[in-house]
């Protein structure tokens, strides 16, 4: 660290001095009040170092002390930033948010028994600390972990995940391929507008391809988003099962 900050001042110097140099400096001549004019000469511009030797010393001590001033103090700026941002209630937020793509302020709420205004102090200061992002998907706003990659499509996933019978229904249609939305509806004792609602949503986002069969429709998972729910599915059980 020492050696870094040496290279730094050294660095400082050299940049102060090339800069000087290419610097100029305008030396105008004090008018003669009696005369209403400038005594004797033209004005002249002077390189930095044709100007006194005094000015030149003022000039590079100034860049000098900044430098010491950033080398004393910046180190301590860090430290109180790093140590405010540690917290027990925090990181334990942090935690299941990293465990739980997309997670809501209810689900953080609903697993870690704390209050929505300690959850939403929480959560703010980890957006300032640029460890969270929330994305907005309609009225829900979901929580990411902000180094977590997620695509559109992981998205949508952990829209719909986020609620039991929405996630039912998309595993369902995973692993029963041409499950229809009776089926649905009767296997797991749903309403059928509930069933309708999820699969029409499901459909519109491009999670879930429909083929109809008679009065009623075939689900199937969009192929291109298999993967991503495969992988969506597998990382959120053994989180929230353990919570």
């Amino acid at each position: 660290m020492k050696f870094l900050w040496t290279l730094f001042l050294l660095f400082t110097l050299v940049c102060s001095s090339t800069l000087a140099t290419a610097s100029e400096y305008e030396i105008i001549l004090d008018p003669d009040p009696d005369m209403d004019m400038y005594k004797g000469g033209a004005t002249t511009t002077l390189t930095f170092w044709e100007i006194p030797l005094s000015l030149q010393i003022a000039y590079i001590s100034g860049l000098l002390g900044a430098s010491l001033a950033v080398y004393k103090f910046l180190p301590l700026l860090l430290g109180r930033i790093g140590q405010n941002c540690k917290n027990q209630k925090r990181d334990e937020i942090l935690e299941f948010i990293t465990a739980n793509h997309g997670s809501t302020i209810s689900d953080i709420e609903r697993h870690l028994k704390l209050n929505r205004g300690t959850i939403r102090y929480h959560l703010k200061m980890l957006q300032i600390y640029n460890k969270v992002k929330c994305v907005r998907k309609g009225r829900v706003v979901m929580v990411f972990k902000n180094s977590y990659k997620h695509t559109d499509s992981e998205q949508k996933i952990a829209f719909f995940l986020r609620n039991d019978t929405g996630k039912t229904i998309l595993i369902s249609i995973l692993y029963e391929p041409g499950i229809t939305n009776q089926d649905l509806t009767q296997t797991f004792n749903l309403d059928k507008s509930t069933v309708h609602w999820h699969i029409k949503n499901m459909h519109n986002e491009g999670l879930v391809d429909l083929k109809n069969d008679g009065k009623y429709k075939r689900c199937f998972i969009n192929p291109e988003i298999e993967t991503y729910l495969k992988n969506a599915i597998s990382e959120s059980e053994p989180a929230i099962s353990a919570s």
